[in-house]
């Protein structure tokens, strides 16, 4: 796929002062959308949401300044795409991680804006390349809106003759001062799995602090998650609809070394809390079903 330039985009879909695109180091297109409630902007490359910053509060989307932002090559921070699996291919180790959402070009649907709200959707068919990695017919639809606070919507359809089961996530990164003053709650009483110590099964029994690598998959919950930052003094509120599992993930000292695309220190800087649907979550759609993940975000912020 082939974007139109930046200029076509601005004179098609921008908006003075409202929504306008620019081309990233590597030519990539970027969406800026911002209004009097806050801004954000998202990469046309993946489906991305690169970054949400509440109307005179700091920042609240973590990006890798290791990121690397290349065509075939997933993005680190903000919100990726992951689809029509979550982590590892079940079979095929050898194909993407996390699915191929991330790293291909969606096709610009829509822009829309009113007095205090903005608006963007993407759209991504299947097309040969991807019946490569999955041979199913889909569409997929991510409308990012801009308004009290920060609604990404991913919406499935399955357009085949078949059924067909897909796992997925909306894999936000949060920036944090420093994460150990970093309190995630809402999970209380959600069994999870934690692909780093094996544990599985367990019910968190309290609100969840990070010491260690934290790689865990809480499954059956629809609750929604507030990650306390007291070296911020901020409260990032994350609520879903669609999802019945979230994931939490700080990569720590010795995973972050390892990850070409990630600060060696930045595990500091951020962490994971992700709405999806996988594991024994998954989703099976019928011939011409559809669904709608959903995942909202505000912050009550320190302002600068």
């Amino acid at each position: 796929m082939h974007y139109p330039d930046i200029a076509t985009l601005n004179t098609r879909y921008g908006a003075r002062g409202r929504i306008a695109f620019r081309a990233s180091e590597k030519g990539l297109p970027i969406a800026a959308l911002a209004g009097v409630t806050g801004s954000c902007e998202v990469s046309l490359y993946g489906g991305h949401v690169l970054s949400y910053r509440p109307a005179g509060h700091l920042p609240v989307l973590f990006m890798s300044k290791s990121s690397r932002f290349e065509p075939g090559k997933p993005i680190r921070g903000g919100i990726p795409v992951c689809w029509p699996w979550f982590g590892p291919h079940p079979v095929d180790p050898s194909l993407p991680a996390h699915g191929f959402a991330r790293i291909v070009p969606w096709r610009l649907a829509a822009t829309e804006y009113t007095s205090r709200s903005a608006e963007i959707r993407l759209a991504l068919d299947d097309t040969d390349q991807t019946r490569v990695w999955w041979p199913h017919r889909f569409s997929l639809t991510l409308r990012v809106a801009l308004e009290n606070a920060l609604k990404v919507e991913l919406t499935t359809r399955n357009n085949d003759t078949h059924p067909f089961t897909v796992s997925e996530a909306l894999h936000s990164y949060f920036g944090v001062r420093q994460i150990m003053d970093v309190t995630v709650r809402g999970l209380e009483g959600a069994a999870f799995t934690d692909a780093v110590t094996g544990t599985a099964g367990c019910p968190q029994e309290t609100p969840l602090v990070i010491r260690q690598e934290v790689d865990r998959v809480y499954t059956d919950t629809e609750a929604e998650c507030v990650i306390d930052d007291a070296g911020l003094e901020r409260q990032i509120v994350v609520t879903k609809r669609g999802s019945r599992t979230t994931v939490v993930w700080n990569p720590w000292i010795d995973k972050a070394k390892r990850m070409p695309d990630f600060g060696d220190d930045e595990y500091t800087r951020m962490i994971c809390v992700e709405t999806a649907n996988a594991r024994g979550n998954a989703l099976s759609l019928e011939p011409g079903e559809s669904h709608t993940l959903v995942t909202t975000i505000s912050a009550d912020a320190k302002a600068e």
